[in-house]
């Protein structure tokens, strides 16, 4: 699932990305051929980001290096195994945004189904060599091939000027530009910059169909009133007139410069940022600050690589190991007579064929090898609840230890991590509580 959360957030910052620059550079463009490009190319470019991976060898100064921490377990004696950390919200963020986005998803397709229901079971007629659609459930428009008109809102004289209009939507694919938009809203609703693009696309459309309508010969004052009458008919000019019937009539009476080449080759290096950035894995950083060299007989290990091991059938193998440790872990008998209570760090590692392992001493992190420990595992406190237990400490140390070994040689193959695209080693380390109710 945090796989997801990845993919949306750089789409959207992608798609971000590329409406800024739409903004800034075809605002005031009459250049509608290249507007709808720009603004296409843009949309598959920003489904394409979040699936790329490019690799640049960079020298990158080394940071810190250092096992990964996974989110503690609890154990309860007589209880059931409580695992602790933020995962839940982070489960709920996602169930949410899936929930929200299945409902715009399935409202597209209703809306498909029913142009595709209507355009099926409406009157069929040939104007002028076109099959047009009669519905009075819809004004003039089109969707891929099939152009409906409402004869009740039509008149004769402004029915040829409609269908040209609506005959150049057919002609240049609008349709496709709508569904895409539709499903690029479906999966990123919460991004308003996603909500001014649609609207983007929709708007050039018109412009760019009422462009061709003029350049083909109709009288522009004749085609601006029945821009009017197909929108507001008799009623009040001063309280039907949208916005988008200003712009479409400004656009036809203003003479804007149409833009040149330059700003579509504007795409080139904004995609190129947005896949330095966002896709690229930086190796020179993983060099040097995710290898451990261990003694020279020993294979390299590492603590964080470019694809981190997962649990098989999960996205999210950090909590599918939490959950199978806390499913599958026992409080000690012995430990729960003699009332004692500790808390265990214990170390794992993934190896290049995917085994979970218990690592040598030699093998872990400089920083813990340096605590004086010997062991894999690490009782770091451990208090007797009752008085004049009769079991030495150090038994019930091992307890603790045992257990926890136990357990994690019970955990089944992951799939291996990998540098470079070679399978590796990669250690963890995860703090296990026990703690007596």
């Amino acid at each position: 699932m945090k796989q997801l959360l990845t993919i949306i957030t750089e789409l959207n910052i992608a798609i971000t990305f590329f409406f800024l620059a739409y903004q800034l550079l075809y605002k005031r463009d009459s250049n509608f051929n290249n507007r709808r490009a720009f603004l296409l190319t843009g949309m598959l470019i920003s489904f394409l980001v979040p699936f790329i991976n490019i690799h640049f060898n960079l020298p990158v100064q080394a940071l810190n290096s250092s096992v990964i921490s996974l989110e503690g377990v609890l154990i309860n004696a007589g209880g059931d195994p409580v695992s602790h950390g933020s995962i839940p919200f982070i489960e709920l963020l996602i169930l949410t945004y899936i929930a929200v986005s299945a409902f715009f998803l399935i409202r597209l397709f209703v809306s498909v189904v029913r142009v595709l229901y209507k355009a099926m079971i409406s009157k069929a007629t040939i104007l002028e060599g076109k099959k047009v659609i009669l519905n009075s459930d819809f004004h003039a428009s089109s969707f891929f091939t099939y152009i409906f008109m409402d004869p009740c809102k039509t008149s004769d004289e402004d029915m040829r000027i409609i269908l040209n209009h609506e005959s150049y939507h057919v002609r240049l694919l609008h349709s496709f530009d709508r569904i895409l938009a539709e499903l690029l809203l479906s999966i990123s609703w919460f991004n308003p910059a996603v909500w001014l693009l649609r609207k983007a696309i929709v708007v050039n459309h018109e412009y760019q169909a009422d462009n061709r309508v003029i350049e083909q010969g109709t009288d522009q004052v004749s085609y601006q009133l029945t821009i009017l009458n197909q929108y507001i008919g008799s009623a009040s000019i001063s309280n039907q007139f949208s916005n988008h019937i200003k712009n479409r009539i400004n656009m036809l009476n203003k003479k804007y410069k149409k833009g040149s080449f330059w700003k579509s080759s504007v795409l080139l290096p904004i995609s190129f940022v947005l896949f330095f950035f966002m896709a690229c894995s930086n190796e020179g950083a993983s060099d040097e600050n995710t290898t451990k060299s261990a003694t020279p007989a020993e294979e390299e290990i590492f603590y964080v690589v470019e694809e981190m091991p997962q649990w098989p059938g999960s996205d999210d193998m950090i909590m599918s190991v939490r959950n199978f440790i806390a499913k599958n872990l026992k409080y000690p008998e012995k430990a729960i007579e003699q009332g004692a209570e500790g808390k265990v760090f214990i170390h794992f590692l993934v190896t290049k064929t995917g085994d979970v392992v218990i690592p040598k001493p030699s093998q872990l992190p400089p920083e813990q090898a340096d605590d004086g420990s010997e062991n894999e595992v690490v009782v770091v406190a451990y208090r007797p609840l009752t008085e004049g237990q009769d079991m030495p400490e150090e038994e019930i140390v091992q307890l603790f230890k045992d257990e926890s070994v136990r357990v994690l040689e019970l955990m089944p193959d992951l799939i291996p991590g990998k540098q470079r695209g070679k399978a590796v080693n990669v250690i963890f380390t995860m703090p296990i509580t026990f703690k007596l109710q």
